[in-house]
């Protein structure tokens, strides 16, 4: 049987066509579903995502537990105290921007010297950040998982963020700048 090249070369283009698609279509739905996460961590309640994007608060719940869930998150209402970075101690008036868990606080200073930290510690002249050992007993100050479940473990002074919480302060603080950006 002789296969016919103008037949194939179609099939193979629709194929590559289809496979294009795929990739956008997935792209997009992750996209989407960190949109909805980083709506309910900027302070929106899983019923007000699901009021205001017209989709059943069910659904809402099942896309932030598909993407990592809450982590022991919760909103926040605006704080009367004064708040400082739980690492640094710097107030909220004198950093960027603060990103909050449940009783601690990160500025974005902080976030990023967090990624910095590798089998040696960081310092500034306001703080230092450790790695944490894979068999350490500590766990995330911000979602209270230990390892392994939560990747490598950066502690500052009496307060620790696991990979997964800093990848998420990087989305909030991201999605911040790009809002701040529109306005």
């Amino acid at each position: 049987m002789v296969i016919d090249e103008g037949l194939l070369r179609q099939a193979r283009e629709s194929g590559a066509r289809l496979a294009d698609a795929v990739r956008a279509a997935d792209l997009a739905k992750a996209d989407y579903h960190h949109a909805v996460r980083r709506l309910h961590f900027a302070g929106a309640s899983m019923r007000e995502v699901a009021e205001a994007l017209e989709i059943s608060h069910q659904r809402v719940h099942q896309i932030i537990e598909a993407t990592g869930g809450t982590g022991g998150w919760k909103a926040r209402k605006k704080a009367t105290a004064i708040l400082a970075c739980s690492f640094c101690g710097l107030p909220k008036h004198k950093v960027s921007k603060l990103v909050a868990g449940p009783g601690v606080y990160i500025c974005d200073q902080c976030v990023a010297l967090a990624h910095e930290v590798g089998p040696d510690p960081v310092q500034t002249s306001r703080t230092r950040l450790d790695p944490v050992p894979a068999d350490s007993q500590l766990d995330c100050s911000f979602c209270g998982k230990a390892p392994p479940r939560t990747g490598a473990l950066v502690a500052g002074p009496g307060v620790r963020i696991c990979a997964d919480c800093l990848r998420l302060c990087d989305e909030i603080l991201a999605a911040v700048r790009s809002e701040e950006s529109e306005k």
